[in-house]
Formats: C-alpha cells, structure tokens, sequence
C-alpha cells in the first residue's frame, strides 16, 4: 500500500517527461533539472540526461544554471527539430 501511494506522489524522470511531451507532438519540451545523488536515480548527469533527450529526437536550444550546491538546478528548453 506504501509502495502504491510512493509512487503515485513521485516525480517523473526527465526521460518520461521527454517522451509523453514528445508523443503529444508539442514543439518545444521545457524542464528544470535536479541532479540527484542516489546512484538508482537516472537524473544523477545532466550530461547523460542530455544525450538520452536528444537520442529521443529533441534538439537542446538553451541551458541555465540556477542556485548553487544542493539547491543547483538547471533550466533546459528542447525544440523539436522541423520536419521535412
């Protein structure tokens, strides 16, 4: 039952994120990444987390840093390249 309820009130990855924005056809897919220490979490590199978005189709326009130490975060914007 814990189980149940944990993983309702959990946060998506970026992945899951990228994906449903994706399959929704949205133009441009926009998130705040916090990079997380637990080795499990697949939001531990932005750098891995980057290229597994842009494995998916998306093209990063724009990253910003914000905040420092634990409270650091970065601002990322995608575009989904135009089609042919």
């Amino acid at each position: 039952m814990l189980r149940k309820l944990l993983k309702k009130i959990a946060l998506k990855s970026i992945d899951d994120l990228a994906v449903e924005t994706w399959e929704r056809g949205d133009a441009v897919f926009a998130n705040r990444f916090f990079p997380s220490p637990s080795p499990r979490n697949k939001d531990a590199d932005l750098a891995a987390a980057i290229a597994r978005i842009e494995a998916m189709g998306w093209r990063l326009q724009s990253r910003q840093v914000e905040g420092e130490g634990l409270q650091r975060s970065w601002s990322l914007l995608f575009v989904r390249p135009p089609q042919p």
